[in-house]
């Protein structure tokens, strides 16, 4: 009988062992999808490189070292892989597939770029999750339409201040807003540089050459020209 009882009771804690374990799996299932699916809290940082002369916006906009016309100068942006292909994903919506040639369908240029979260690195400094945003001009459609990855961006280092208190009023010496030509259709690029009339106004520009890192390694997408925001500055 006592055999019996222990024979029993073996096989009861084996079932609810059983239970237990393939519960256990499919909760595991379920979260490592989430996980999968969900982009990271990436709200823990410190803005170690933070000055007032080159972060806040307590400052005047620094005209010679953003815009100076002796020298080309380097630029770096790092972006999460997840975030970099929603931009794509985003231009596929708007423009279809990356290279497919001219979409003669009517095109609302509102829906087709959207800011992300980014590192921006100049001379040895870091500037914290900048808004990236490819910059909706007239060569934006026709660049990602032809295959030409080298698309002109927009930056706003203050577009994630509420998000991220660390940044809040975060400038580039001075600068809130700045936008990366990429020159489409304008191989010397001559008249780029120095100023350009905008109107009744002259909007500063000097030549940058910029690094992207989104996810494989910086890589090198061309010259670009960097522009003065006009509503900005001026």
């Amino acid at each position: 009988m006592k055999k019996l009882k222990r024979s029993i009771h073996f096989l009861f804690v084996s079932l609810t062992c059983s239970s237990f374990i393939i519960t256990f799996q499919a909760c595991s299932t379920d979260d490592d999808t989430e996980v999968t699916t969900e982009e990271f809290d990436d709200s823990n940082f410190e803005t170690l490189d933070w000055t007032t002369t080159t972060h806040s916006n307590e400052v005047d906009p620094n005209m010679d070292e953003v815009f100076d016309n002796n020298t080309v100068k380097k630029l770096e942006i790092v972006i999460t892989e997840t975030r970099w292909q929603s931009m794509l994903d985003t231009m596929t919506e708007t423009y279809g597939t990356f290279g497919a040639g001219a979409n003669s369908e009517s095109i609302d240029t509102e829906e087709g770029a959207i800011f992300v979260p980014s590192e921006v690195f100049y001379n040895g400094l870091e500037w914290y999750r900048v808004g990236l945003s490819f910059n909706e001009n007239s060569s934006l459609q026709r660049s990602w339409q032809n295959g030409i990855l080298k698309l002109s961006f927009k930056l706003d280092f203050d577009f994630f201040g509420d998000a991220y208190p660390q940044i809040d009023a975060q400038r580039f010496y001075g600068f809130k807003k700045l936008n990366l030509k990429n020159n489409f259709d304008n191989k010397s690029m001559l008249q780029e540089n120095g100023t350009t009339d905008t109107s009744s106004y002259s909007v500063l520009v000097a030549f940058y050459k910029v690094y992207i890192d989104h996810g494989d390694g910086s890589e090198y997408f061309g010259l670009y020209t960097l522009v003065q925001e006009v509503d900005e500055t001026v």
